[in-house]
């Protein structure tokens, strides 16, 4: 994705602070004071810019002409300006800026750092727009253009199934009431038979407008509801404000299951899937093979170069490990420098030659640490078939574990 931010501002004070705020996410800013300035960086970065904030009056350009400069090298806008009146207003819409942000209110420049924020993550998100009529459609479909988001449209709710079912991005549908065949309160209960509302958002929207359609489109699983003809800015909080509360939804669910310093899954996610995993190999549906793996000598590593580098160690093999397994098996940490893999339809003997592989692929991989490199070596000690539970099973795989270390380390233990 796009990471530049074009900013153009007289007052060096208040770019300054933009610059700053915006840097410390990780973004890459360009500053000009002027029109003049602005051309010679959009010459020189244009195509990597993906949003701007612009002051609306320049000393160059007085009259709100880097608006129209920058939109027209298709760069979103985000204006500042020192005063706000309907006509205002109505000349930014006009000219399809994302939003207008008055400088004198303290909590403008929070609100624009979390409007460049949201911005950059729209450019991953899709957004359905479900509606019979075409220049509907298109409308709201301009109107989404301008937040970034990606997009995908239907002009029925068979339609809107099937998209449903090509992208898998999509966080938000669009949908209108009245439509022939399938109607919005049908595509909105059929939807729901599949994805939950922390999975995806439904704004459900209607010219017929009124409370009860509203209270019946959320009661059949929408999440929001917009009466046409809206407002502009109506239009964009709503769905951002529905986009973030997904992606609100989405992080705390991350925080419950992955382990904070490496990214895998935790304990409580291994147990958790992990039970109805083995739930479904008892009933002889799939095969699973059970491995623990432990970083040999790590307190050493603590001890001999710190604990920042045994941060290090333990992020590093989790890459490692992420790479080296499919996308069917689990890889959790348990704790500390102690690592749980689950291999799905993985027999006996697929699972040996794997497991020395994983160990001798581990051990030739060099740690950066500093000014040093450290080398790590595993044990692993696993588990190749079913027992009365999950943690039955670990429980072996844990004493072949012990077993391999008691033999020498770097090597594999398998029952």
């Amino acid at each position: 994705m796009k990471q530049h931010v074009l900013i153009v501002e007289d007052a060096r004070m208040f770019s300054k602070v933009l610059q700053n705020r915006l840097e410390d996410r990780g973004f890459k800013v360009v500053v000009a004071e002027t029109l003049a300035s602005a051309e010679k960086k959009i010459g020189l970065y244009g195509e990597l810019f993906f949003i701007s904030l612009l002051d609306l009056n320049l000393p160059d350009a007085p009259h709100g002409e880097i608006v129209d400069y920058v939109t027209s090298c298709g760069i979103p806008s985000i204006v500042f300006t020192g005063y706000f009146d309907d006509e205002l207003r109505e000349q930014m819409i006009q000219k399809k800026v994302v939003d207008y942000v008055t400088k004198e209110d303290p909590s403008s420049i929070d609100f624009v750092i979390h409007l460049v924020c949201r911005i950059h993550e729209n450019q991953r998100t899709r957004v359905l727009v479900v509606d019979d009529s075409a220049t509907a459609r298109r409308y709201v479909l301009e109107l989404l253009a301008i937040q970034q988001y990606r997009l995908a449209e239907a002009a029925s709710g068979e339609e809107a199934l099937k998209a449903l079912a090509r992208y898998s991005d999509i966080r938000v549908v669009l949908t209108d009431y009245m439509m022939p065949g399938m109607d919005g309160f049908e595509l909105t209960k059929k939807i729901r038979l599949k994805y939950g509302r922390n999975e995806l958002a439904i704004i459900g929207m209607s010219g017929y407008g009124n409370n009860i359609l509203s209270a019946k489109f959320i009661k059949y699983g929408a999440s929001d509801f917009i009466i046409k003809p809206f407002l502009v800015e109506e239009f964009h909080c709503r769905v951002n404000q529905n986009v973030e509360i997904l992606s609100h939804i989405s992080a705390l669910e991350e925080a419950a299951t992955k382990d904070f310093l490496t990214g895998l899954y935790n304990r409580r996610y291994l147990f958790s899937v992990g039970s109805k995993l083995f739930a479904s190999a008892r009933r002889n549906q799939i095969d699973i093979a059970t491995a623990i793996l432990d970083i040999d000598y790590f307190k050493q590593v603590n001890d001999s170069y710190g604990h920042d580098a045994g941060d290090l160690v333990l992020r590093h093999l989790a890459d490692v490990l992420r790479q080296n397994l499919r996308e069917t098996d689990i890889v959790a940490r348990l704790g500390g420098e102690e690592f749980c893999l689950l291999l799905v339809n993985m027999d006996r003997a697929a699972l040996e030659p794997f497991l020395y592989q994983l160990c001798t692929t581990i051990a030739g991989h060099d740690v950066p640490c500093s000014e040093k490199v450290v080398n790590i070596t595993v044990s692993i000690g696993a588990c190749a078939s079913i027992h009365d539970s999950l943690d039955a099973t670990l429980s072996i795989a844990d004493t072949c574990l012990y077993r391999a270390k008691g033999q020498g380390r770097n090597m594999v233990v398998i029952e």
